[in-house]
């Protein structure tokens, strides 16, 4: 019985002695992946997301999209810092200690492109007139990159396509910030079997006149981001002419299609996050980037069935519209 008694006491202790020694190799195992994630995110991974206080900018679409990257970019294996650039104090040695840098915004890349710095730039929520004018203010800065907000002209008229059955007769006002993209549209518009009519416009005082016009010759208008054209101070006005001129109106945004656009194509913040990842992934393994300009890859439909069915239109769902665009994009 003593001898029970002494080997139970034993065990006990033995059992103790180990549970002891498993926590401790458990909280051992805990610390070495700790310093094995630490090492993983070296410095030679970490990433600088940037952008530069402006109204709006830390609301809606900006903010998910910054969101988005952090998180992204964590689960990617990277390492993140997130700095509000004040383009009058840029401290210039801080900025060149990071391998990389997402500017968000183009007056974060324009404060990031105008300061003595050699880090590459990976610019997103660029819009494609601005990355423009960047390029030809700056020509001799290399590797920066953007990942641009406007969708591929051609996309806009397979969707136009998509959800028409048939090409049509396409009208499009150009205007100062847009002028340069009318080869792109004259020869996406011949691939896609579209007959383009353009009129240019140089100021608002021109838009009306310009827009009549265009509807005689027009059954559809695909609008693109100008802000001369598309304003705060237009957008109401050529919605309603075109209404009552019984043309639909394909939108360049969102916001577009719910003030009376009939459709648009967009991308989301995880869309543009995810592509902005890949970019990222591919820049740490080549060094350099592959393209000096990237238009959105991954892309959603955003549709105004009322406006639409008002108009003598019925739309198809969503999930087909953007079936047959990506078919016409895999075939191109």
């Amino acid at each position: 019985m003593l001898y029970r008694l002494s080997m139970l006491k034993r065990l006990n202790k033995c059992f103790l002695t180990l549970k002891v020694s498993l926590r401790q190799l458990f909280i051992f195992s805990v610390l070495i992946a700790l310093s094995m994630a630490a090492q993983s995110a070296s410095p030679e991974h970490n990433i600088l997301i940037t952008y530069q206080n402006s109204p709006g900018l830390l609301h809606g679409f900006s903010q998910q999209l910054i969101n988005n990257l952090q998180k992204n970019i964590v689960r990617a294996g990277f390492k993140t810092h997130l700095l509000t650039l004040d383009p009058d104090n840029l401290e210039t040695q801080k900025l060149n200690g990071y391998p990389l840098i997402i500017a968000v915004g183009s007056n974060a890349t324009r404060a990031l492109l105008s300061a003595d710095i050699n880090t590459p730039i990976l610019s997103v929520l660029m819009p494609r007139h601005l990355a423009e004018k960047l390029r030809k203010q700056y020509p001799k800065r290399k590797n920066w990159s953007s990942l641009l907000i406007d969708q591929p002209v051609e996309r806009q008229f397979h969707l136009i396509t998509s959800i028409t059955g048939r090409p049509q007769k396409t009208g499009v006002l150009i205007g100062p910030y847009t002028k340069y993209l009318k080869k792109s549209l004259k020869k996406s518009a011949k691939k896609s079997r579209h007959t383009l009519t353009t009129r240019y416009v140089k100021n608002a005082e021109e838009l009306t006149k310009s827009l009549k016009a265009l509807a005689r010759k027009s059954n559809i208008l695909l609008t693109l981001p100008d802000p001369v054209i598309y304003n705060k101070n237009t957008i109401r006005g050529i919605l309603l002419l075109s209404y009552r001129k019984k043309l639909p109106v394909i939108g360049f945004s969102k916001a577009y299609v719910k003030a009376g656009a009939i459709a648009a194509v967009y991308s989301q913040p995880n869309q543009i996050s995810k592509q902005t990842i890949s970019i990222i992934k591919r820049f740490f393994k080549k060094h350099f980037f592959k393209r000096k300009e990237y238009h959105p890859k991954n892309f959603s439909v955003a549709l105004n069935k009322k406006v639409a069915r008002s108009l003598g239109i019925s739309l198809p769902e969503k999930s087909l519209i953007i079936k047959r665009i990506k078919l016409a994009e895999k075939h191109k």
